[in-house]
């Protein structure tokens, strides 16, 4: 619906701007005509019809075989070669005494009936031309307007793409302080986000947040988290949150109540192409919010590392769970579970995510994607949180373990892209199979 109605806006302003161009010629040829004496209603037509201005520039042309005068004392059109005005009788040239026809100031003989000129008195007043601002102005709008329309076409396809391109999700987390800091399982980071506190919690008429950014290994895959005080928003019982986009990029947007309470914090994860912009309304209000950047994760968000670059004392999230299910072949495309091994043992849960981590990660156009096959081999379910309630969840993660050709690949689910295969040695086959020993 906001793709619809930004387009709708977009072409409705661009159709507006185009007409505009004719209707102020139409306007004007048609007051200009009748002032000249000339067919207002035919000329009118033929400027707004005629395309591409051919009609207009026409007119334009024509129009200088009639007079644009009028008397200075009336104010009634009349020609170049009158004496005298024919409404009000102001005289509007000089006239010879002999035969009564208009001569010029300059003159000493009149060139019609050779009259001397000599003391001729210069008492008229000559006829005005109206200044013509309108027409200036139809001049600049014919220059503007294709301008105008330019930039609007690459501000709507602007939209166009925010829209479409600048896709994502966001998920939102509510902590008081004291849940914060039984949360956060980093001393380090929870220190340092004490002393922010103490450095914003001053300032009641905005929102402040630490930003950390998670670059992926492909565009669409950023995370950003955000850590948010948000002044008289704790609490919350009835709020809205969710993810957009406008001209601008990608933003989160955050409806709240105005409880009165300044004991919460918000931790906000967003998946998006390029940072969001948070947009914060607390009771009906939009209050700004500034975002500072950081080289920590602020939030209470798990991110899991590579670990096999990571050592084990510096793991801040281990899995709490590693499910191995062995198959066996029935036949060709077909197998059968034959055993299962639950390990929650953190040192071997380690080893193993050590393991994974540290496979081969091959191309996609390595020959092992063409055709798989998983039977015969294991199931690895990794779960970062158990909930037996759940056979899939949000926080699992399956991996097949499969003997092709001689060697084993791991398939791995947690890699959301086309080259998630790795090519593990025969020792991490070992490790798994001594778990069914």
């Amino acid at each position: 619906m906001a793709l619809v109605s930004k387009i709708t806006v977009m072409t409705l302003l661009i159709a507006l701007i185009v007409l505009s161009i004719p209707v102020l010629i139409g306007v004007y040829v048609y007051q200009d005509a009748k002032r000249r004496g000339m067919n207002a209603v035919l000329w009118t037509l033929v400027a707004v019809i005629a395309p591409a201005l051919v009609g207009f520039i026409i007119y334009l042309l024509v129009r200088n075989g009639y007079s644009d005068l009028e008397c200075p004392r009336c104010g009634a059109p009349v020609m170049e070669q009158y004496v005298v005005c024919p409404q009000c009788g102001a005289k509007l040239r000089p006239a010879c005494p002999s035969c009564s026809r208009p001569i010029e100031p300059d003159w000493r003989v009149c060139p019609r009936c050779a009259a001397p000129l000599d003391g001729v008195r210069n008492d008229a007043a000559p006829p005005l031309r109206r200044q013509d601002k309108t027409l200036q102005r139809i001049l600049i709008a014919i220059i503007v307007v294709p301008v105008a329309l330019i930039v609007l076409m690459i501000l709507g396809s602007a939209t166009f793409s925010s829209v479409t391109s600048y896709t994502g999700s966001a998920s939102l987390q509510e902590l008081t302080f004291d849940e914060y800091d039984q949360e956060q399982p980093s001393d380090t980071v929870s220190m340092a986000v004490k002393r922010w506190l103490r450095s914003v919690q001053g300032d009641r008429d905005q929102a402040c947040a630490l930003r950390y950014d998670l670059p992926g290994e492909y565009e669409y895959k950023n995370k950003f988290y955000f850590l948010i005080f948000i002044p008289s928003a704790g609490h919350q019982t009835n709020s809205s949150f969710g993810f957009d986009s406008n001209l601008f990029g990608p933003v989160f947007k955050m409806n709240l109540e105005d409880t009165g309470d300044s004991g919460s914090l918000f931790c906000v994860e967003v998946n998006s192409e390029k940072p969001p912009k948070p947009e914060i309304t607390v009771g009906g209000r939009r209050i700004p919010c500034s975002v500072r950047e950081v080289e920590y994760n602020p939030t209470t968000f798990p991110i899991y590392p590579d670990y096999s670059q990571t050592e084990q004392d510096d793991v801040l999230y281990l899995p709490e769970r590693i499910t191995v299910q062995k198959t066996e072949r029935t036949g060709e495309g077909s197998s059968k579970f034959v055993g299962e091994v639950k390990v929650t043992d953190e040192d071997l849960i380690y080893k193993i995510m050590a393991a994974i981590d540290g496979g081969q990660r091959l191309d996609w156009g390595d020959p092992i994607y063409e055709g798989m096959d998983h039977g015969g081999g294991f199931q690895i379910n990794i779960e970062y949180k158990v909930r037996e309630e759940f056979t899939s969840h949000d926080d699992m993660a399956r991996l097949w373990l499969f003997q092709q050709d001689g060697s084993w690949y791991l398939q791995d689910e947690r890699i959301r892209h086309g080259d998630n295969i790795r090519l593990m040695d025969k020792d991490f086959h070992t490790l798994v199979e001594e778990l069914f020993e």
